[in-house]
């Protein structure tokens, strides 16, 4: 079987959201997910964060309805524990210019021996143990 990947939370709003080069490539992404030709994680921070986006720019009924979506999804939706946060303040005091939110989601990958996260943001290149996947070079 094919590794676990984690799918960072632009990968749900590319696919959600208005047409952009991204657009496509994470719809597909997603329906390989749904068609279990994929297997996927994420994280309760990952539903944390598009719920606090789709309400700062006032749309939270489309945040509401892509969280709801997710949940329905065949994929695994994992916690975020006391290990997982002492884990991203090490990670954070190594790669300070990473986000909190992504050192969080780093964390999370680690604890769980997943290597690989599917998303647009660069910054990920840089965390030691992870390998990040471009979604417009991604091939199943």
């Amino acid at each position: 079987m094919t590794e676990v990947i984690f799918l960072d939370a632009n990968i749900f709003m590319y696919a959600a959201g208005k047409v952009h080069p991204f657009k496509q490539p994470c719809q597909q992404i997603l329906q390989a997910v749904e068609a279990n030709q994929l297997p996927a994680a994420t994280n309760v921070e990952v539903l944390q964060e598009l719920l606090y986006r789709y309400h700062h720019i006032q749309l939270l009924d489309k945040g509401l309805q892509l969280c709801r979506y997710i949940l329905d999804y065949p994929l695994t939706i994992l916690p975020v524990t006391p290990a997982d946060i002492a884990l991203a303040l090490e990670v954070l005091s190594q790669t300070k210019a990473l986000p909190p939110r992504d050192a969080i989601h780093a964390a999370t990958m680690k604890t769980n021996t997943i290597t690989q996260i599917l998303s647009a943001d660069k910054h990920f290149d840089r965390i030691a143990g992870i390998q990040r996947l471009d979604p417009l070079t991604f091939v199943l």
